[in-house]
């Protein structure tokens, strides 16, 4: 007969999704749409796998019941109330006890897209978090409710006391990047004073509030000093400036992402952020969406304020953005995206033009990281002529496909 310990052993193996249960910064550099596509994929398929598992015998279900709730994932209004109910009787059931699995609940993802929720269905919502303590990982993407209107959007705020208050000093990451439904500043605040432990945070907008306050009545940002990333955009960046300008309140940040979009008239906010927090980061993502003729810019702060920086990786709305001549911080690591799918064959032209202009005194490596745009590339190059290879090939620096492996060599084409 097969020891128990050897059972959860074979659990853990057939049910573990590398990276889901991770809360260190993301080793993505995709955009952040795709990149929580492919995670939410392998959540799906770990949660199958662990269900399966639970519905073999009794005995299974007893030992693989921790692995089915180390991840919760709701994606529908109506899967709120089994849940709650499901819960609260594992709650009765286990009394004063250590039995209830809720316990072992490190990740709650929580991607409504197709329902339309009430004000009740976010109190649930509120309640089914007081039952998880150990949260690690919380995601949101939910959507507004039937009254709000485009620009109050706010979430309420039950869910973030409820967060607060159960798992606060769990919580290692915190996630609405991509939820229409988004907590105003002051409630941010609140998230960020009860969590001290956090790690990652991803909430580039914060729902405006009705009669939002002058800046010196709101609350002031709190020091976070174990957060290593942050997502930020351009337009609502002054939401995270401390009333201490020079002050560094981010003192452990080492991964940015920052939404550079239309229309540009908050450049001194970020200035004034990159000046105050950006020292000792390593990696920063540039999601860009203006003309091309202002990256440079971005880029010239960048090396001012950014003496660490190693890994730069720029979301294009397309090539034509990626403009020559471009100077580089001092940097080692290039990774590009452009937005824009099938992209014509004179954008690849543009691209490698632009390559061979790069001013890169320390460049190792530029990475194209979408497999289809590689594809594009490596076609495009076979018709492109040959002096225009040997100008890339001459460069310090490697061309690479999204996986790391060389695109050109000797001036030749690498399948």
């Amino acid at each position: 007969m097969v020891p128990p310990e050897i059972w959860l052993k074979i659990f853990h193996f057939a049910t573990d999704a590398p990276g889901l249960l991770d809360c260190g910064p993301s080793q993505s550099d995709l955009p952040p749409v795709l990149a929580r596509e492919q995670e939410l994929q392998l959540l799906r398929e770990s949660l199958i796998t662990k269900r399966s598992l639970v519905l073999v015998c009794k005995t299974w279900s007893e030992l693989a019941i921790e692995f089915l709730y180390h991840s919760v994932l709701i994606t529908r209004v109506r899967a709120l109330i089994p849940l709650h109910e499901a819960l609260q009787g594992r709650a009765r059931a286990a009394g004063t006890s250590s039995i209830n699995p809720a316990r072992w609940t490190r990740r709650l993802d929580v991607v409504i897209k197709h329902d339309q929720c009430e004000t009740a269905d976010y109190g649930i919502l509120a309640d089914v978090i007081r039952y998880f303590s150990n949260l690690s990982i919380v995601t949101l993407s939910m959507p507004i409710l039937p009254f709000n209107d485009y620009w109050h959007r706010q979430l309420p705020v039950e869910i973030i006391v409820s967060l607060v208050e159960t798992c606060g000093p769990s919580l290692r990451i915190f996630d609405c990047a991509e939820s229409p439904l988004r907590p105003c500043r002051d409630d941010l605040m609140l998230l960020l004073a009860g969590s001290p432990n956090l790690r990652i945070l991803r909430c580039p907008i914060c729902s405006p509030t009705p009669g939002d306050r002058s800046p010196c009545g709101r609350s002031d940002v709190p020091v976070m000093a174990n957060l290593e990333s942050i997502s930020l955009m351009s337009v609502f960046l002054r939401d995270y400036l401390p009333r201490e300008k020079n002050k560094n309140h981010l003192p452990a940040l080492r991964q940015l992402t920052y939404g550079c979009i239309s229309p540009p008239f908050f450049a001194y906010a970020w200035k004034s952020f990159a000046k105050s927090s950006c020292a000792a980061v390593t990696c920063v993502t540039l999601d860009f969406s203006f003309q091309g003729d202002s990256l440079q810019k971005e880029l010239d702060l960048l090396s001012e304020c950014c003496p660490a920086l190693e890994k730069l990786v720029i979301h294009f709305c397309s090539w034509m953005e990626f403009i020559p001549q471009l100077a580089l911080p001092p940097i080692s690591q290039l990774r590009i995206y452009s937005k824009l799918a099938k992209a014509p064959a004179f954008h690849y032209s543009l691209l490698l033009y632009a390559l061979t202009t790069l001013t890169a005194s320390k460049l190792g490596s530029v990475r194209l990281i979408d497999a289809n745009a590689v594809d594009e590339f490596r076609h495009c190059l076979r018709s492109l002529p040959q002096d225009g290879l040997d100008d890339l090939a001459s460069k310090a620096f490697r061309v690479e496909d999204h996986e790391g492996r060389v695109i050109l060599l000797g001036g030749r084409c690498v399948d």
